[in-house]
């Protein structure tokens, strides 16, 4: 145990680039009694663990966890290694903890995507757009446009949270059992909708498609070379999710205009950009740059970043957060398989707010 403890105080502390005397300070504790947990001399009682916990941004459970240790039956897959930001994989493992225990705990059925493998783009293109045709099918969609992915996955038993993470160039990750189905982590934080929706997209495409690489840890795995073309073949698979092919090309041939395509499809103008010189309409980059002189040109000189949506931007509003999540914690609350302490500390209400919406829904709950 001292060992355990030792160690991870060493990894969390690091992590935020604190000394041992600042977390000393920060802790009510002496910068000798740090070095001597550290060292696995001396074992802090349980006091001063909630007091190191809440300095360091993590709970006791997350103190006293077995380094690198995840959860039974649970692979990861991350594009962004997090062996330096331990803080958040170790919230990340919490929130699927939550998550997997509300839907034991409701009996709700999960869903884990068919994995069949493919590590390229080039020469199986018909097959990964065979694969998003099917996955279509799966959440009894045609080839119109998607009006909410976030609810039709969730519909079929996906596990999505939508989590605001204040790290950059993180845009999302997954991991997946075979028995407790998969899970989909997407950043909200000054991320567009449409660059959400396209992150959902292709976390499927890797459930699908790069399975074999789900590791037991938030670790990335393989050469930058493998995990470039990784990318490229989930990329490739959410393109063509969200913008069937043939119904792509029957669009197009009515209209060209770029901001009248992304608006048909509800997707990002990259997107249908990408698409176009896939087919070798365009030039990408040129045909971006262009775009963005246009953009300049009518905004009074402001420049369309690429974190930035070309308007008419989709509305948050369309888009509610993490419904079935939240349907999870109610119905819990509901057959008492959690309290309503617990509950409000999940939804981030007070117990009284918590009362307050319970008995709304209960008002107009339909007998």
């Amino acid at each position: 145990m001292k060992e355990m403890i030792a160690a991870n105080l060493i990894r969390y502390r690091k992590s935020l680039g604190l000394s041992q005397e600042q977390l000393a300070e920060q802790a009510g504790v002496t910068r000798q009694s740090i070095n001597n947990y550290e060292n696995a001399k001396t074992l802090p009682d349980s006091k001063i663990l909630s007091a190191l916990a809440s300095v360091l941004g993590i709970t006791l459970d997350d103190l006293l966890r077995s380094q690198g240790k995840g959860l039974p039956n649970f692979r990861f897959r991350a594009h962004v290694s997090f062996d330096k930001s331990p803080q958040f994989a170790a919230q990340v493992l919490r929130m699927l903890q939550t998550y997997n225990a509300l839907e034991q705990a409701v009996g709700l059925p999960t869903y884990t995507p068919e994995s069949t493998p493919c590590h390229q783009v080039e020469g199986n293109e018909k097959h990964i757009q065979t694969i998003a045709a099917l996955f279509r099918h799966r959440l009894g969609l045609g080839d119109a446009p998607i009006v909410n992915l976030f609810q039709s996955v969730e519909e079929i038993g996906l596990k999505v949270l939508r989590q605001s993470i204040p790290i950059k160039g993180f845009f999302g990750l997954s991991a997946c059992s075979d028995i407790e189905g998969a899970f989909v982590l997407v950043n909200t934080h000054d991320v567009t909708i449409e660059r959400e929706l396209f992150t959902l997209a292709h976390e499927i495409g890797h459930l699908i498609f790069h399975r074999v690489e789900y590791q037991d840890t938030l670790i990335e795995e393989g050469t930058k070379e493998e995990e470039k073309a990784r990318e490229k073949v989930a990329n490739y698979f959410a393109g063509h999710l969200l913008v069937p092919q043939a119904e792509f090309e029957r669009i197009y041939a009515q209209t060209k205009d770029i901001v009248k395509l992304k608006r048909h499809f509800r997707v990002s103008y990259q997107v249908i950009l990408n698409r176009l010189a896939e087919m070798e309409i365009i030039d990408y980059a040129k045909e971006k740059a262009k775009i963005c002189a246009i953009y300049k040109k009518h905004s009074g000189g402001a420049s369309l970043q690429n974190s930035m949506e070309l308007p008419p931007a989709l509305d948050n509003k369309e888009f509610p957060e993490n419904e079935r999540y939240e349907y999870l914690i109610w119905d819990a609350l509901k057959l008492a398989k959690i309290s309503e302490m617990k509950a409000a500390e999940l939804l981030n209400l007070t117990v009284e707010q918590l009362r307050v919406h319970r008995q709304e829904r209960e008002v107009y709950a339909v007998v």
